[in-house]
Formats: C-alpha cells, structure tokens, sequence
C-alpha cells in the first residue's frame, strides 16, 4: 500500500461512479478517497477538496477534476504529493465552449434539465451507449442546482498554462487519442508545461477515460504512484 491516500475529483456530471472501476482495481494497492468539488467556481470546488481531503494525499482529476486539481496543487500548500490530469486541460474556457455551457444553464433553467442532461451525457462517450446512460444518470442523481454551478465554473475558469512551470510534485497526465471534448494536444501542453511531467496517451479512448479503459488508467496511475513513494 502506498504511504499517502489518492484523493480522485470527478469530472463535471459525475460522481463516485465515473471513478468505481479504478477504485475497485487500486484495492490492495492504495487508499482511495472520491471527493466531488462543491460550489459555483473551480476555486470553490478547490476549497471544498482541500476541506475534506486527508492531511497529506496523492490528488488525480478527470476533466473538470483536472481543473480543481490544478486549482489545489497551484496553492502550494505542501499537502499534495503528487498529480495526476486526466482528459484535462489548463486553458480558459474558448468562446464556444463558453456560450455552450451558459446555453445549457439557460435551458437547464427554462425547465429542460432533461434535455439539458440528454445533451451533456450524449456527448462524453458517444460511441458506447453503457457510458452515455451512465453519464445521464450521474447528471440526474446531482440534480440540476448542482449541473448549473458546474457549467458556470467551467464557463468561468482561468488560464492556468502560465503557472503550470511551477509545479514541483511528480505529476502525470493522461490524453485519449479519441477525446473530442478535451483533444489531446491540450493534455500535451499541459505536460510540457510541467517540469519532469510524464504523459500517457491511452488509444481508442475518449473523454471518459476511468470508465471508458479502468485497466489503461489504473496502470498508468500505478506508473506514477510509485515514483512518489521514491521506489
């Protein structure tokens, strides 16, 4: 068992379910610990994980997880002992992204939360039918207060590509060559922006990575968890 537990941040519309398979694979090896982000901004949802997170913790996030994680670890509190970015990126919001996620608190809104959640869900995964139904199960179970903080945090977001240099715990950040939500050139950058970053590129996999490949997850994980142990 590593020394340090690993905290894990869904992505935006998810919960403990996006991350089930990696944990049920990480048993034996490390603690795991699901902690969602709560509030209207990726520093709120930083703030809520930072509360409720151990003393001391590995921190991987997927997507908008991966934004929160940036948010903790930029802090430089000393807690973090490692980070991993999955499907993430460390840019603004670009303006059609922007317009889309106010597009969707308005219809979210306007009374169509159902459809609202058909349209995120249907775009994660769109090539395997189990994930959307999951995805639209997940965006229902948070509910639709919760689905419009989220889409106004990520709406909101900074650019954090100018910070990422100064980031001195390992750090490991995993691409889907099929992601079209989060292409994986921008996983790219956001490695070569990380001193000493290692990057792993999962094949035929898309913006759901924890569900989509637990298996190429979970050993891309336990390739970085190590190092940080100084094995």
């Amino acid at each position: 068992m590593q020394n340090y537990p690993l905290v894990l941040v869904p992505a935006l519309g998810a919960d403990e379910r996006l991350w089930q398979p990696v944990v049920e694979r990480l048993s034996g090896h490390v603690e795991c610990q699901v902690i969602r982000g709560e509030g209207a901004s990726i520093k709120a949802m930083a703030d809520s994980v930072l509360e409720k997170a151990p003393e001391e913790f590995h921190l991987a996030g997927i997507s908008m997880g991966g934004y929160v994680s940036l948010d903790v670890v930029l802090r430089n509190t000393g807690r973090v002992q490692g980070l991993a970015l999955l499907n993430s990126s460390a840019i603004a919001a670009e303006p059609k992204r922007r317009e889309n996620s106010l597009k969707a608190i308005a219809l979210a809104e306007s009374g169509e939360f159902e459809k609202a959640a058909d349209l995120i869900a249907g775009a994660v995964a769109p090539n395997r039918p189990d994930i959307t139904a999951l995805a639209g199960r997940m965006v229902r179970s948070l509910g639709v207060e919760v689905f419009k903080d989220q889409q106004l945090a990520v709406a909101e977001r900074l650019d954090r590509r100018q910070e990422l240099s100064t980031i001195a715990v390992p750090t490991m950040v995993l691409v889907g060559d099929s992601d079209a939500i989060t292409p994986p050139h921008l996983g790219q950058e956001v490695a070569s922006g990380i001193p000493g970053a290692q990057l792993v590129t999962l094949e035929g996999v898309g913006h759901f990575s924890a569900l989509e490949d637990p298996d190429g997850v979970v050993s891309a994980l336990l390739g970085w968890l190590p190092r940080n142990e100084g094995e």
